[in-house]
């Protein structure tokens, strides 16, 4: 498929950029902290899925039609911008009428997490542009393996990649939140925090989509 060469820049580059902190891994972190390390897990597990997404669109070429309309590319990352401060403002504000106790509540709870994750991912155009230009850069067009097969096997590890350095990020998390879970000024705090961060993330990609 591609040389030793290639693939040891493949993963160097890949691993570089999976553990080089962004949105993700922010979000993953926010999730962790705010409502501990099964609901951080399962941040990360939902962003993972949604990366299927955008690797089914640059393997179908689909993601080049993004490129080649720039209003849908706008709308569809102001969309994901949108919901990301309404699941802040969410976490701000209903945490103080759900007042966080020992018992997990429809605002942390894992299932919801997992949904609200895979639709951030899904709504990010940002993350198809990526692998739609990344993956093609170690495709062996000359070999005996098809190239969608080829931008496939490439599409999945560099998302386990991704998805690695952000599962390590939930567990370093999970850690500090559980130091202080028992202390309820201190939950308070991670929720308006981590509400805080998705509400900055969301901010940053409505005005990052003005620019482009």
């Amino acid at each position: 498929m591609i040389s030793m060469t290639e693939l040891f820049t493949y993963l160097f580059v890949t691993l570089l950029y999976a553990f080089m902190p962004g949105p993700a891994m922010l979000y993953s972190i926010a999730q962790a902290v705010s409502g501990g390390k099964k609901v951080g897990i399962m941040a990360a597990f939902g962003l993972h899925i949604g990366g299927y997404f955008h690797v089914i669109l640059a393997v179908l070429g689909l993601s080049s039609v993004l490129l080649a309309n720039p209003s849908l590319y706008s709308a569809i990352q102001k969309l994901g911008a949108l919901y990301l401060v309404w699941l802040g403002f969410q976490r701000i504000y209903l945490s103080k009428k759900l007042r966080i106790t020992s018992c997990e509540s429809n605002l942390t709870s894992p299932k919801r997490t997992f949904i609200d994750s895979v639709i951030v991912d899904i709504l990010n155009p940002k993350a198809a542009i990526f692998y739609l230009a990344f993956l093609p850069q170690f495709v062996n067009e000359a070999g005996s393996v098809a190239v969608w097969l080829q931008l496939l096997i490439l599409g999945v590890v560099t998302n386990l990649l991704f998805s690695s350095a952000d599962l390590l990020s939930v567990l370093m998390a999970s850690h500090l939140q559980k130091k202080f879970q028992a202390r309820s000024n201190w939950v308070d705090f991670f929720s308006r925090w981590s509400g805080s961060i998705f509400i900055l993330l969301g901010v940053m990609a409505l005005v990052n989509s003005s620019y482009n």
